[in-house]
């Protein structure tokens, strides 16, 4: 029966799902902070590549993800807000905690409107069986690793060797820097297609860069001898080979002739881990705090989009999005309609939280239908996790759980003062207080004041019961963390991390 239905949709496609789809690049950076991009007003690292494809494009600098990495990858993935999917915290290695496998995917979804779909890099949404690979979850290939951490050359975790050729535990990339590694089967993919060919092209492409831990061949951590901080200039290079990566990428488009039939994403995970936090130095100024916080700078990451179905380009949006509206805006812009019409029969309701269509804001700079952006919440307020946050038109009410990185933290080697950021506040607070904000809530108006310098709860009572009403609306819909299921991944006879269900 279902198969019948499906068919039936099929047939019933608008015209322009027949015609030529633009391909889509998606580009993920990992750990990557604000203020690690020249785009955002920073001459600290060079991101010429970046750079070029964000003025030329559409820069979205209010744009939220999650604040740390597995639940940031499974909103983009699945369209569910980490409320409902119960991914909060990201994944252990060798534990049996996977993104629900009754979720379509977002490459599922593609796949079905006709897109070739390949995913490269760190994946990180589960490894215990085999349904919980990427191959299993709409990627027809994967190279890269299941995990969320390792050694860029010897690629191994917690006692073991993770880098895999679609299924197979692919030794032959050991010694190699992985940026090297996933860039070479980026550019090997792209060079498969050509004007001509018969499905567009979606690939997911998520650097391990910058994250911990912090290495780079010598030839660019040389480029940063001046930066005052070894871990700042481990991080500089990171992000430099990255920007070369994302170079090499743009070129193979442009080789194969599709550059201009091509639709590149780009963001972070979540904001960049600052101040030693995580042992490693990302940046996020001017924001406040950043990864594992509620503070905008553990959320508003870099992003930007570029190239094929823009009509308005060249310029900085404020509209509102969040990571999970990739789902519903993909499909709709690959579908030419409406995506509801594209969810499979059976398929997990999604609920207030969940993603948004926002095509039209990316493509014209139409307003975002998008006016709330719920960062995390958990029943009866509790302040689990990273807390409880949700913004409302202007305004942010906030209360921290966890609050590794509570103020504001120039970079090793760059003054503030005379850093023209593209996002301003003036000079921060001369101290942050640690606990602030986590026996009750706070209030902040994210518009005048995007950096939070300003408690105002006090002021505006009235708006803060009015936004903790609408909060506990989230909270009544949010689920507990998710737990493990089934058994856990092995290390095989060879060392290698493996299902523990593979032949």
């Amino acid at each position: 029966m279902q198969a019948m239905l499906w068919l039936l949709l099929a047939l019933a496609l608008p015209a322009f799902a027949n015609a030529k789809q633009p391909h889509i690049v998606f580009i993920v950076a990992d750990d990557l902070g604000w203020n690690d991009v020249q785009f955002h007003g920073s001459p600290q690292i060079p991101t010429p590549n970046i750079d070029k494809l964000a003025q030329e494009g559409v820069i979205l600098n209010n744009y939220h993800a999650q604040p740390v990495c597995s639940p940031t990858r499974a909103s983009i993935l699945s369209g569910r807000h980490v409320i409902h999917t119960g991914i909060y915290m990201p994944f252990s290695q060798g534990t049996a905690l996977r993104l629900n496998l009754t979720y379509s995917l977002l490459p599922q979804y593609l796949q079905r409107l006709n897109y070739s779909t390949h995913a490269v890099g760190k994946w990180h949404l589960g490894q215990n069986v085999l349904k919980s690979l990427p191959t299993s979850r709409g990627f027809e290939t994967f190279l890269g690793y299941w995990s969320g951490a390792e050694d860029y050359y010897v690629h191994t975790t917690k006692g073991g060797y993770d880098f895999e050729d679609n299924l197979r535990t692919a030794f032959e990339y050991n010694n190699t820097y992985s940026t090297y590694a996933f860039t070479s089967r980026a550019v090997d993919i792209i060079k498969s297609f050509n004007p001509q060919s018969a499905k567009p092209l979606f690939l997911y492409l998520a650097y391990q860069n910058v994250h911990w831990p912090l290495e780079a061949p010598q030839s660019y951590i040389d480029k940063f001898k001046d930066v005052p901080d070894q871990r700042r200039q481990l991080v500089c290079a990171m992000a430099n080979i990255l920007d070369d990566a994302i170079g090499n990428v743009t070129q193979a488009l442009q080789q194969a002739g599709i550059m201009d039939d091509t639709l590149i994403i780009f963001t972070a995970d979540n904001g960049g881990p600052t101040n030693g936090n995580e042992g490693t130095m990302s940046n996020n100024m001017p924001l406040r705090g950043g990864k594992n916080t509620l503070w905008e700078g553990g959320t508003r990451v870099a992003a930007f989009v570029h190239g094929a179905g823009l009509q308005k380009s060249g310029y900085v949006n404020w509209e509102k999005m969040h990571a999970t509206d990739w789902l519903p805006t993909l499909v709709s812009m690959a579908a030419g309609e409406d995506w509801h019409k594209h969810i499979p029969p059976g398929e997990p309701a999604y609920l207030l939280g969940d993603g948004m269509d926002v095509w039209s804001m990316l493509r014209d700079g139409s307003s975002s239908p998008r006016t709330e952006i719920l960062k995390e919440c958990h029943q009866d307020h509790q302040p689990l996790e990273h807390g409880n946050a949700l913004i409302v038109g202007d305004w942010k009410l906030i209360q921290m759980g966890m609050n590794p990185e509570p103020g504001w933290y120039p970079p090793p080697g760059q003054n503030p003062n005379t850093t023209h950021y593209t996002l301003t506040c003036g000079p921060p607070p001369a101290h942050a207080d640690p606990k602030a904000c986590q026996s009750a809530f706070c209030l902040f108006n994210v518009t005048a004041d995007p950096c939070e310098y300003h408690n105002v709860a006090d002021q505006f009572p009235h708006v803060v019961a009015q936004l903790t009403q609408r909060l506990s609306e989230y909270q009544a819909t949010a689920v507990p963390p998710v737990a493990p299921e089934g058994c856990t991944p092995i290390i095989d006879k060879q060392g290698a991390w493996r299902p523990c269900d593979a032949p």
